[in-house]
Protein backbone atom coordinates (compact mmCIF):
# COMPACT_ATOMS: atom_id res chain seq x y z
CA UNK A 1 0.00 0.00 0.00
CA UNK A 2 0.99 3.56 -0.51
CA UNK A 3 1.98 5.67 2.47
CA UNK A 4 -0.51 8.79 2.94
CA UNK A 5 2.41 10.45 3.43
CA UNK A 6 3.93 10.04 -0.17
CA UNK A 7 3.09 12.42 -2.49
CA UNK A 8 2.69 11.72 -6.73
CA UNK A 9 5.70 13.32 -8.27
CA UNK A 10 4.99 16.62 -9.62
CA UNK A 11 4.72 17.13 -13.47
CA UNK A 12 6.96 18.81 -15.53
CA UNK A 13 6.08 22.62 -16.45
CA UNK A 14 5.87 23.21 -19.94
CA UNK A 15 8.97 25.57 -19.92
CA UNK A 16 10.95 22.62 -18.74
CA UNK A 17 9.41 20.33 -21.16
CA UNK A 18 10.28 22.20 -23.57
CA UNK A 19 13.71 22.98 -22.70
CA UNK A 20 14.38 19.28 -22.23
CA UNK A 21 13.19 19.36 -25.97
CA UNK A 22 15.24 21.18 -27.75
CA UNK A 23 18.45 20.21 -25.68
CA UNK A 24 20.85 18.14 -27.50
CA UNK A 25 21.55 14.65 -26.25
CA UNK A 26 25.02 14.16 -24.57
CA UNK A 27 27.51 12.86 -27.52
CA UNK A 28 28.77 9.14 -26.72
CA UNK A 29 32.13 8.63 -25.27
CA UNK A 30 32.88 6.59 -28.89
CA UNK A 31 31.45 7.97 -31.69
CA UNK A 32 32.77 5.69 -34.25
CA UNK A 33 29.51 3.80 -35.12
CA UNK A 34 26.89 4.39 -38.41
CA UNK A 35 25.67 7.49 -38.27
CA UNK A 36 22.17 8.01 -39.45
CA UNK A 37 19.31 10.94 -39.51
CA UNK A 38 17.11 10.42 -36.89
CA UNK A 39 13.02 10.67 -38.27
CA UNK A 40 12.90 14.08 -37.24
CA UNK A 41 15.42 15.00 -39.70
CA UNK A 42 14.05 13.21 -42.34
CA UNK A 43 10.82 14.19 -41.87
CA UNK A 44 12.51 18.13 -42.30
CA UNK A 45 13.89 16.82 -45.17
CA UNK A 46 10.75 16.27 -46.96
CA UNK A 47 8.87 19.28 -45.62
CA UNK A 48 11.62 21.48 -46.78
CA UNK A 49 12.10 20.05 -50.38
CA UNK A 50 8.39 20.25 -50.39
CA UNK A 51 7.83 24.33 -49.55
CA UNK A 52 10.63 24.58 -51.55
CA UNK A 53 8.86 22.89 -55.02
CA UNK A 54 5.62 24.94 -53.70
CA UNK A 55 7.65 28.14 -53.55
CA UNK A 56 9.07 27.63 -57.29
CA UNK A 57 5.40 26.83 -58.03
CA UNK A 58 4.14 29.97 -56.75
CA UNK A 59 6.65 32.27 -58.50
CA UNK A 60 6.52 30.62 -61.50
CA UNK A 61 3.03 31.43 -61.60
CA UNK A 62 3.22 34.64 -60.80
CA UNK A 63 5.84 35.25 -63.72
CA UNK A 64 4.27 33.58 -66.00
CA UNK A 65 0.59 35.69 -65.32
CA UNK A 66 2.00 38.76 -64.93
CA UNK A 67 0.69 40.50 -68.60
CA UNK A 68 -2.68 39.16 -67.59
CA UNK A 69 -2.30 40.52 -64.21
CA UNK A 70 -1.34 43.73 -65.30
CA UNK A 71 -4.44 43.57 -67.76
CA UNK A 72 -6.80 42.87 -65.19
CA UNK A 73 -5.25 45.39 -62.88
CA UNK A 74 -5.41 48.13 -65.55
CA UNK A 75 -9.16 47.40 -66.70
CA UNK A 76 -10.00 47.61 -63.12
CA UNK A 77 -8.43 51.08 -62.86
CA UNK A 78 -10.35 52.21 -65.87
CA UNK A 79 -13.49 51.09 -64.73
CA UNK A 80 -12.88 52.59 -61.59
CA UNK A 81 -12.10 55.93 -62.96
CA UNK A 82 -14.94 56.16 -65.53
CA UNK A 83 -17.54 55.41 -62.31
CA UNK A 84 -16.34 58.12 -60.52
CA UNK A 85 -15.78 60.54 -63.40
CA UNK A 86 -19.53 59.84 -64.34
CA UNK A 87 -21.14 59.87 -60.75
CA UNK A 88 -18.17 63.05 -58.53
CA UNK A 89 -16.47 64.47 -61.57
CA UNK A 90 -13.18 63.01 -61.48
CA UNK A 91 -10.84 61.67 -58.57
CA UNK A 92 -8.83 62.65 -56.03
CA UNK A 93 -9.02 65.94 -55.43
CA UNK A 94 -11.27 66.77 -58.35
CA UNK A 95 -14.08 64.55 -57.19
CA UNK A 96 -17.20 66.80 -56.07
CA UNK A 97 -17.90 64.71 -52.70
CA UNK A 98 -19.74 65.38 -49.12
CA UNK A 99 -17.05 66.04 -46.39
CA UNK A 100 -16.90 62.98 -45.08
CA UNK A 101 -17.09 60.47 -48.23
CA UNK A 102 -17.95 56.78 -47.46
CA UNK A 103 -17.98 53.80 -49.77
CA UNK A 104 -17.60 54.59 -53.62
CA UNK A 105 -17.13 58.33 -53.03
CA UNK A 106 -14.36 57.39 -50.25
CA UNK A 107 -12.46 55.59 -52.94
CA UNK A 108 -13.19 57.86 -55.55
CA UNK A 109 -11.09 60.36 -53.24
CA UNK A 110 -8.02 58.33 -52.54
CA UNK A 111 -7.92 57.04 -56.35
CA UNK A 112 -4.60 59.07 -58.24
CA UNK A 113 -3.80 59.15 -61.83
CA UNK A 114 -1.69 56.68 -62.72
CA UNK A 115 0.70 56.37 -65.41
CA UNK A 116 2.70 54.44 -67.23
CA UNK A 117 5.93 54.56 -65.66
CA UNK A 118 3.54 53.74 -62.46
CA UNK A 119 1.90 50.67 -64.60
CA UNK A 120 6.25 49.70 -65.53
CA UNK A 121 7.35 50.28 -61.36
CA UNK A 122 4.63 48.18 -60.47
CA UNK A 123 5.18 45.16 -62.94
CA UNK A 124 8.98 45.32 -62.62
CA UNK A 125 8.23 45.21 -58.67
CA UNK A 126 5.99 41.92 -58.79
CA UNK A 127 7.71 40.07 -61.59
CA UNK A 128 10.93 40.87 -58.48
CA UNK A 129 8.89 39.69 -56.04
CA UNK A 130 7.79 36.64 -57.56
CA UNK A 131 11.58 35.50 -58.71
CA UNK A 132 12.60 35.89 -54.93
CA UNK A 133 10.59 33.16 -54.26
CA UNK A 134 11.75 30.94 -56.80
CA UNK A 135 15.09 31.76 -55.57
CA UNK A 136 14.16 31.15 -52.07
CA UNK A 137 12.58 28.07 -53.59
CA UNK A 138 15.71 26.79 -55.03
CA UNK A 139 17.78 27.12 -51.55
CA UNK A 140 14.69 25.08 -49.95
CA UNK A 141 15.09 22.12 -52.19
CA UNK A 142 18.60 22.43 -51.88
CA UNK A 143 19.51 23.06 -48.21
CA UNK A 144 16.71 20.38 -47.63
CA UNK A 145 18.12 18.12 -49.55
CA UNK A 146 21.45 18.60 -47.69
CA UNK A 147 19.83 18.22 -44.29
CA UNK A 148 19.88 14.66 -44.45
CA UNK A 149 23.48 14.71 -44.39
CA UNK A 150 24.02 16.60 -41.29
CA UNK A 151 25.02 20.13 -43.31
CA UNK A 152 25.16 23.13 -40.66
CA UNK A 153 24.74 25.39 -43.99
CA UNK A 154 22.00 23.76 -45.26
CA UNK A 155 20.23 24.05 -41.88
CA UNK A 156 20.75 27.74 -41.77
CA UNK A 157 19.48 28.56 -44.76
CA UNK A 158 16.27 26.95 -44.09
CA UNK A 159 16.17 29.05 -41.18
CA UNK A 160 16.87 32.12 -43.00
CA UNK A 161 14.28 31.09 -45.77
CA UNK A 162 11.80 30.91 -42.77
CA UNK A 163 12.85 33.85 -41.56
CA UNK A 164 12.78 36.46 -44.75
CA UNK A 165 9.10 35.01 -45.83
CA UNK A 166 7.57 35.64 -41.88
CA UNK A 167 8.84 39.15 -42.42
CA UNK A 168 7.72 39.84 -45.65
CA UNK A 169 4.44 38.34 -44.94
CA UNK A 170 4.43 40.76 -41.03
CA UNK A 171 6.21 43.98 -42.54
CA UNK A 172 5.24 44.06 -45.80
CA UNK A 173 2.08 41.89 -47.14
CA UNK A 174 3.73 40.01 -49.34
CA UNK A 175 2.04 36.32 -48.88
CA UNK A 176 -0.85 34.19 -50.27
CA UNK A 177 -3.00 31.32 -48.36
CA UNK A 178 -0.45 29.28 -50.61
CA UNK A 179 2.47 30.85 -49.65
CA UNK A 180 1.84 30.73 -45.85
CA UNK A 181 1.27 26.88 -46.43
CA UNK A 182 4.58 26.36 -47.71
CA UNK A 183 5.72 29.04 -45.17
CA UNK A 184 4.35 27.06 -42.09
CA UNK A 185 5.83 23.80 -43.61
CA UNK A 186 9.51 25.57 -43.87
CA UNK A 187 8.85 26.47 -39.60
CA UNK A 188 7.90 23.09 -38.28
CA UNK A 189 11.14 21.66 -40.57
CA UNK A 190 13.14 24.29 -38.28
CA UNK A 191 12.11 22.70 -35.59
CA UNK A 192 12.48 19.29 -35.76
CA UNK A 193 16.22 20.28 -36.95
CA UNK A 194 16.60 21.95 -33.69
CA UNK A 195 14.96 19.41 -31.32
CA UNK A 196 17.24 17.03 -28.84
CA UNK A 197 17.64 14.47 -31.87
CA UNK A 198 17.78 16.71 -34.56
CA UNK A 199 20.02 19.06 -32.51
CA UNK A 200 22.25 16.10 -31.96
CA UNK A 201 22.37 14.37 -34.95
CA UNK A 202 23.70 17.88 -36.60
CA UNK A 203 26.22 18.63 -33.49
CA UNK A 204 27.41 14.52 -34.27
CA UNK A 205 28.28 15.41 -38.28
CA UNK A 206 30.27 18.40 -37.24
CA UNK A 207 32.33 16.76 -34.62
CA UNK A 208 33.30 14.10 -36.84
CA UNK A 209 33.56 16.62 -39.58
CA UNK A 210 36.52 18.16 -37.50
CA UNK A 211 38.17 15.10 -36.54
Amino acid sequence: MTSSNERPAARRGFLASLSAALSPQPLPDDDTGPLTAPKGVLAAVVLSIVAGAMYLFSGGVSVAGTDQMMQKAKSEYATQVQQCTSQYGGIGTTAVTVPSPTGVAATCQRLTTIGENDWSAYRTASVVVAVAFMVMGLLLVLGGWFLRAGRAWARRTVVGVAIITVLAALMLGVSTPFILAATLLVMVAVVLCYLSSGATYFLRVRARRHT
